[in-house]
């Protein structure tokens, strides 16, 4: 029987090493032979396309896009992965104020806009790949995802890798589903008491009239401010402790992931 395979898209990057270590951590797990993972680099389409005549024996595919461009990057992979019988893609996009909103919240955010396009394009491809509604694709969204006074959700890269490659391996109730992912909920000033107190100097800043001016310079990144100022993500995170209680709060991550607290050898 032929070993399945698993193609990680943007695999040097955080998200996808994350997802990488994450299905490995799971294959030792596992008494089941382990899936091949593919770990792909490139971002031209066409050689995205290639792989999978390559490899026929890809399954799934872990999938994350960076403006700008998204759009470029993912759509041919998509129909090039439904044209070649692809089970699962899970697509890392972003929240955009709750699961369920989010399908119908593109906002004004140029990039939050094209992983919207990206996300309906999805789902689409995957229902026409299934008439009748007998899954042959499984299609999963990970969502991820100021004023001083205004919270903003935080997710850390290890949580990401974790669940979609919960997804992967165990599509089943992950089937259509689009899941915020978020550990944390803090203001600047929370998060900054809480470096300090974990790390033992002050969280580094930008210089304010830098950051003004790229906010001024860069309509995405204003426009991205100024959401999250007024709206910013709607991650139900109760509900995803319930179903794993181990994400990381900013804390925990500092602690055992960012690498900060070795690094200032507290």
């Amino acid at each position: 029987m032929q070993r399945s395979e698993i193609l990680i898209v943007g695999a040097t990057g955080q998200q996808g090493s994350a997802t990488i270590k994450a299905l490995a951590e799971a294959a030792q797990q596992q008494p089941a032979p382990a899936p091949r993972i593919l770990a792909l680099t490139r971002s031209a389409s066409s050689e995205k396309a290639r792989s999978f005549s390559a490899h026929p024996a890809i399954s799934s595919v872990f999938l994350v896009t960076a403006p700008p461009g998204d759009e470029a990057q993912a759509i041919p992979l998509i129909d090039a992965a439904v044209e070649h019988g692809v089970r699962r893609i899970v697509f890392s996009s972003v929240d955009r104020g709750g699961d369920a909103r989010s399908w119908d919240n593109p906002t004004s955010i140029p990039h939050f806009a094209a992983k919207h396009r990206i996300e309906l394009h999805l789902r689409d491809a995957c229902a026409a790949s299934a008439p009748g509604g007998a899954a042959t694709t499984t299609m999963a969204g990970l969502r991820a995802t100021m004023p001083p006074d205004r919270a903003m959700q935080l997710v850390s890269v290890r949580d990401i890798g974790r669940f979609a490659a919960r997804a992967l391996l165990d599509p089943g109730p992950w089937a259509g589903r689009a899941v915020g992912l978020a550990g944390d909920e803090l203001t600047f000033v929370e998060a900054a008491d809480i470096f300090r107190r974990i790390v033992g100097h002050d969280m580094p800043r930008l210089w304010a009239p830098l950051g003004r001016g790229v906010r001024w310079l860069v309509d995405d990144t204003g426009k991205s401010m100024d959401w999250f100022g007024r709206v910013g993500f709607g991650v139900n995170m109760e509900a995803l402790r319930r179903e794993d209680e181990q994400v990381q709060d900013f804390e925990s991550w500092l602690r055992t992931s960012s690498g900060w607290v070795a690094d200032s050898k507290v």
